[in-house]
């Protein structure tokens, strides 16, 4: 068997069967569908079981609440592909999308193979924005080229999904690599990063070919980082994971990339709260990364931005949705 595609299915009753029919209608051959039911409590198993039933190609396997890295180790243990591919159960492909890849993989045979992304933004139910990033590269090229170019391929999301990647099952063997389960936000980016030093082949499509839906809970990622204790700690395992990569100024790329947290962490903060998260900055090894404002002004200005975001969706959605009448 060629691929093996594996999707986390925790309570997505509503889109879990439209994501499964876009993976069998987007060109992959020689495949199976893994989806692992996480302990949902809606109807996401039965639907699960009858796709497996109706579907040859779609096993399901039911385990309990245990996150969604448990649920992509459990995949990837029960998964018989040569390569691998990471699916969120409720985003999609066009049809015939995956053709490309799949040749791509048939003649180059590559350890990694990235491509890219279309964001659609919902607002209920209706999309009223589209983004799409594209790895910086095309082509054939080596690990030691990512490295290189790390920045552009972080802010190209080329390195922070395991969705727009198909992974050889061999480079993972090769790599120990499981996702951490004890991990709670970019846990997708720990397991590119474990696995890229054991990849000699790496080929880029510069196709937005998966799409994301982006969650209509905006405050999805704040609480994450809210359960993160201490931010600077949690940073540690990707510093180190970085400099074993050989990145080039990785201390630079490191501040940046707290500096993004700490000011998505600050952004739906109370002003109390935002005191006590700059005091502990003030405290910690990226005490040197510069916050411009003071917490009461941060304050503020978040709460400017929140308003004129809102306002925003809504004009978005109302032009989005007289389009298409």
């Amino acid at each position: 068997m060629l691929f093996s595609v594996i999707i986390p299915a925790y309570n997505c009753e509503e889109t879990i069967e439209n994501t499964v029919d876009s993976i069998a209608e987007s060109g992959i051959i020689d495949y199976e569908i893994l989806i692992i039911d996480d302990g949902s409590t809606d109807k996401t198993g039965s639907i699960c079981d009858s796709l497996s039933q109706k579907m040859p190609s779609v096993r399901c396997i039911h385990q309990i609440n245990a996150g969604v890295s448990a649920a992509r180790n459990c995949g990837i243990e029960n998964s018989q592909g040569e390569y691998i591919l990471f699916f969120d159960a409720d985003d999609s492909l066009d049809s015939n999308s995956l053709c490309n890849a799949v040749s791509t993989v048939e003649i180059e045979r590559p350890d990694m193979l990235i491509f890219g992304m279309r964001f659609d933004y919902y607002h209920r139910e209706h999309i009223y924005r589209r983004d799409s990033l594209i790895p910086p590269l095309a082509g054939a090229i080596c690990v030691d080229k990512v490295i290189h170019n790390f920045n552009e391929f972080y802010e190209s999301n080329s390195l922070s999904s395991v969705c727009n990647k198909i992974f050889s099952r061999a480079s993972i063997v090769k790599a120990n690599a499981s996702f951490d389960e004890d991990m709670i936000l970019m846990e997708d980016f720990m397991f590119s990063l474990k696995v890229l030093p054991c990849c000699s082949d790496i080929y880029c499509l510069q196709e937005p070919i998966y799409h994301y839906r982006q969650s209509e809970d905006e405050k999805k990622t704040y609480r994450r980082l809210c359960s993160i204790n201490d931010l600077p700690d949690y940073l540690l395992p990707f510093s180190r994971q970085i400099e074993l990569l050989g990145v080039s100024d990785s201390d630079k790329f490191m501040e940046n990339l707290y500096k993004m947290l700490l000011e998505q962490r600050l952004y739906y903060a109370s002003y109390e709260d935002i005191c006590n998260v700059m005091t502990q900055h003030r405290n910690s090894i990226y005490a040197g990364v510069d916050i411009e404002y003071s917490p009461f002004v941060i304050y503020l200005r978040n709460k400017k931005s929140q308003l004129r975001h809102r306002i925003a969706i809504i004009v978005k959605s109302i032009i989005s949705r007289m389009s298409r009448s």
